[in-house]
């Protein structure tokens, strides 16, 4: 099959990382295409883009982008105009569901583009929900998202992406910058406070007392902060409360680089964000702090041996009465303790030397 295809998929880091089960289906059933990503620039400013994971991994060939909102009748304009001077046939919908005026704006604004064939749009009410796969737990976004495009969901579950020589050696001059006194390779945790929301930000005195009791327990573990620039300054404060070695690197790398770093890490440690799917993307366990924003499950990062809080996921991440009224359920629910305990027995599996 020959043609253009558009992928309109809107989000940051994260989104990116849940699209790529979708990506892959995508360049294998229409193989001989040349498929562009339309998206959004971060909504906030120094947040990572989609074009920052999936620019050089030859899952699509270019970017279209526009403001993170599109409004007034020049910018409108202006974007029609890119997409027509591209002249995509075909649109494939892989974003988050809008509103139902929203969808239909989103389709005439397409139309009026001149494009006339559509796949994944959600007007389906099958495309829009996720499916419940057990009692208290949802398909992935990233599931969704190949059910949407006509894949199996379940493929979803574990994905992987591929890294350049060049990338790899980014990353270990990062380690290997890292002293830490000792002829062994330096054993850390990845830790970000990323996320967009203060729904989902656990907020400074938990994290306090995590690194804190954890670090004191393992005085020779390194810790390493991944992020965006705007979370340095943070970052750098809570990295205050470690007793081990810390190396800050937040705004200092790019995203794949960034996973690279991250993968020899003994474990992924914080919110919700864009840094948890880069580790669960080469394949480090994660211990990750959720709100109750969206339904446990779907943003859960990919993998089997993760442990995750969710306000009313885990009886020992939350009281029994937040179960009964999980509107209320908040992440402030999850306590120290618990995540404190959860890093303990993650260390336990592979004891670090002290």
């Amino acid at each position: 099959m020959t043609g253009k295809i558009l992928i309109f998929r809107r989000g940051s880091l994260g989104d990116g990382a849940v699209s790529i089960p979708a990506l892959q289906w995508l360049a294998k059933t229409y193989p001989g295409t040349e498929r562009r990503i339309l998206t959004n620039t971060p909504v906030m400013e120094k947040a990572a883009g989609l074009e920052g994971l999936l620019g050089d991994i030859n899952l699509v060939d270019g970017f279209l982008t526009y403001p993170p909102r599109l409004s007034g009748f020049s910018r409108i304009r202006a974007l029609r105009k890119s997409i027509m001077t591209w002249a995509p046939n075909h649109v494939v919908y892989l974003s988050e569901p809008s509103g139902t005026l929203g969808l239909i704006r989103e389709y005439l604004f397409f139309r009026c583009c001149g494009i006339r064939q559509f796949t994944g749009f959600p007007f389906n009410t099958q495309k829009r929900r996720f499916t419940q796969i057990g009692e208290d737990e949802w398909e992935s976004e990233a599931g969704r998202l190949l059910r949407t495009v006509g894949g199996n969901s379940e493929d979803a579950r574990i994905w992987r992406i591929t890294f350049t020589d060049e990338e790899r050696q980014l990353a270990a001059g990062q380690l290997t910058s890292w002293s830490s006194g000792t002829k062994d390779q330096q054993r850390f945790v990845a830790f970000s406070i990323g996320g967009k929301g203060a729904d989902k930000d656990w907020g400074d005195p938990n994290w306090q007392s995590v690194l804190k009791e954890v670090s004191q327990a393992n005085p020779n573990l390194g810790l390493i902060g991944i992020g965006a620039g705007n979370e340095t300054e943070r970052t750098d404060a809570l990295l205050d409360h470690w007793s081990g070695p810390t190396l800050n690197l937040c705004g200092r790398t790019a995203p794949r680089i960034s996973a690279q770093v991250m993968a020899p890490a003994e474990f992924y440690l914080g919110h919700d964000s864009g840094p948890m799917h880069l580790a669960a993307l080469v394949g480090t366990r994660c211990l990750a702090v959720f709100s109750a924003r969206a339904k446990p499950g779907v943003w859960f990062p990919q993998g089997e041996h993760n442990r995750i809080f969710y306000p009313w996921h885990e009886s020992a991440a939350a009281p029994q009465e937040a179960g009964a009224n999980r509107i209320a359920a908040t992440i402030h629910t999850i306590k120290p303790e618990s995540v404190i305990e959860a890093c303990k027995e993650m260390l336990a599996e592979n004891p670090v030397a002290g």
